[in-house]
């Protein structure tokens, strides 16, 4: 089987679950109340300002809970339909089956953050005109980053997007990772999503009770330089020592680590499923 039409097939797969838009469902009622929470369309650049802030407020979040339901099943689709001895059958064997899975898994996270900037933008819509795109941003700057301020809301837009991908993708592969020592996707779903939920919990919750606790600095750290803090846009609010383009060359080098580690881990852990 060529690689576009076996994409074509895990990307079936992967798209068509019916717990993925059960979730998404719910996580768009969510977030759209969420973005409606926010509205003040006082200022003449707030449509571009509120699409920027609303992402790393609450946007993040629910992509997270989507890729952690959507991408449970992406691997152990095969073993919970006792189909594993079919893997052996693809023309360039089992190592292209783990490519095109996680080359799938990117094109979901693009579609998933597209898809929540497009409802942001919907709601939006009914309460301000989206004029200023092309403005520079100035004391309009969102309060989650501090860039120049003669970047204009578009140049905001493409970091933000841009970002906001790579952080998902990343998190994606974490739960492809999960996949391959958890054998049912019930189990990698509630391993993720408890991880993920544990420390937001921490850092919206728990921190403000044990704040004084002496070593409580190494737990922050955990949570801001983490998977939760790459997609909550702490590695853009000036406590990473890196530029904004330093930051997206990192997530790539750590997108393609992951790649690679589950490239190496799943075709083993798929031979000793097989009893190769």
């Amino acid at each position: 089987m060529g690689f576009s039409k076996l994409a074509w097939v895990e990307g079936k797969k992967l798209f068509l679950q019916n717990e993925l838009y059960m979730a998404l469902f719910l996580c768009t009622v969510l977030y759209a109340m969420g973005t409606n929470a926010t509205i003040d369309s006082s200022q003449a650049v707030f449509f571009w300002q509120e699409m920027a802030s609303v992402m790393p407020y609450i946007g993040y979040m629910l992509i997270a809970v989507t890729i952690v339901v959507g991408v449970s099943r992406c691997m152990p689709f095969e073993r919970e339909k006792e189909m594993e001895e079919l893997l052996v059958t693809y023309k360039a064997g089992r190592v292209q089956l783990l490519v095109v899975k996680q080359f799938v898994l990117f094109l979901f996270c693009v579609s998933i953050v597209l898809f929540y900037y497009v409802i942001t933008s919907l709601v939006l819509l009914a309460y301000a005109s989206p004029t200023g795109l092309f403005v520079q941003m100035g004391a309009n700057t969102p309060n989650y980053l501090t860039p120049n301020p003669d970047w204009t809301f578009a140049k905001l837009m493409i970091l933000e997007g841009g970002y906001m991908v790579l952080a998902s993708y990343i998190f994606a592969l974490f739960v492809f990772l999960l996949s391959l020592f958890i054998k049912r996707s019930v189990f990698i779903m509630l391993t993720a999503g408890g991880i993920f939920a544990f420390w937001e919990l921490y850092e919206k919750y728990i921190f403000y009770y044990i704040q004084t606790m002496p070593g409580i600095e190494y737990l922050e750290n955990v949570y801001r330089y983490g998977l939760n803090g790459m997609l909550s846009f702490e590695y853009l609010e000036g406590y990473v020592v890196l530029s904004n383009t330093e930051v997206l060359l990192l997530f790539l080098s750590l997108a393609a680590g992951l790649f690679t580690v589950n490239l190496i881990l799943g075709r083993r852990r798929i031979n000793v499923a097989l009893g190769s």
